[in-house]
C-alpha cells in the first residue's frame, strides 16, 4: 500500500540532533536504580529527567513546534514502556544488563492507522470534501496516538542488552539506536515503513485479536529525534 506525501511527513523524525543534557543530576546509585528511574522518567513523559541517566547516546532533541505530531507518538509509546530486568553483570566502573523491554507495537499500529486515514481520505473524496496534506499528517497522528493508548494495542517484547557505566559514583545506561529503537516501539522502523509507503512485512491483526508478541532487535543504524 502506497502512502501520501501527507503521511510521510511523520518520518521527518529521522532527522539527527544532539542531546546531552551538561550537568545533569542523577542519583542512580546501583545500575538497578539507573534502570528503573529510567523507565519511570520515560513513563512520565519527562525526557530530560530520563536521559539523566543514559549516558553517551545523541538520538533525542528538543525543537519548537512539533509540526510532525511526533511529540504526541512518542508521549504514547513512552506511557507502555516496561522494562524488566533479567540479568546485570558488573566489573568495576562498567557493565551489561540484559533486559525485557515491553511497548506498543508501532509497526502493526501504523499499518492499521495508514489504512484507517487512507480509507477515510478516499471516503472524504468521494464525498466532493478536499482535504490537504497538513489533514492527512495530521489525521495519522491522532489515529496513531488513539490506537497507541487502546486497552487492545498490540505489545512487543523484545531482550534488549545494553551496556552501563559508572561515573563518580553514579550509574549509567549506554544507549545505542537499536536498544533505543526497541524501546520506543521500533519508531524508526515504523517511520521508515511510512517514507517508502510499504506496509507489506506486517502482518495485521484484528481488534479482537492484539497479543503481546516477541521480536528479535533490527540491527539496522538508525537514530531518532524527539521535538518538543
Amino acid at each position: 500500500m502506497k502512502v501520501k506525501s501527507g503521511i510521510r511527513a511523520v518520518a521527518a523524525l529521522l532527522l539527527m540532533a544532539a542531546m546531552l543534557l551538561l550537568g545533569a543530576c542523577n542519583d542512580a546509585e546501583t545500575p538497578e536504580q539507573a534502570i528503573k528511574r529510567f523507565n519511570k522518567r520515560m513513563n512520565d513523559c519527562d525526557y530530560k529527567a530520563a536521559f539523566n541517566y543514559v549516558k553517551d547516546y545523541d538520538g533525542l532533541s528538543y525543537d519548537s513546534g512539533d509540526k510532525s505530531g511526533t511529540r504526541k507518538i512518542v508521549d504514547a509509546v513512552s506511557k507502555t514502556l516496561e522494562i524488566e530486568i533479567v540479568d546485570i553483570q558488573t566489573t568495576g566502573a562498567n557493565g551489561a544488563a540484559v533486559l525485557n523491554v515491553t511497548t506498543v507495537d508501532l509497526r502493526e499500529i501504523y499499518s492499521r492507522a495508514a489504512s484507517t486515514v487512507t480509507n477515510n481520505y478516499v471516503d472524504t473524496v468521494l464525498g466532493g470534501a478536499k482535504i490537504s496534506a497538513e489533514e492527512m499528517r495530521n489525521a495519522l497522528v491522532e489515529e496513531i496516538v488513539r490506537e497507541s493508548e487502546m486497552s487492545e494495542a498490540r505489545h512487543v517484547t523484545t531482550e534488549c542488552r545494553v551496556n552501563l557505566t559508572r561515573e563518580k559514583d553514579k550509574w549509567y545506561i549506554i544507549l545505542d539506536s537499536t536498544s533505543f529503537n526497541i524501546m520506543m516501539g521500533y519508531i524508526n522502523d515504523a517511520n521508515s515503513m511510512v517514507e517508502s509507503g510499504d506496509f507489506t512485512n506486517v502482518a495485521p491483526v484484528s481488534d479482537s485479536d492484539a497479543p503481546k508478541a516477541s521480536s528479535e532487535p533490527d540491527d539496522t543504524d538508525s537514530s531518532v529525534t524527539f521535538n518538543d
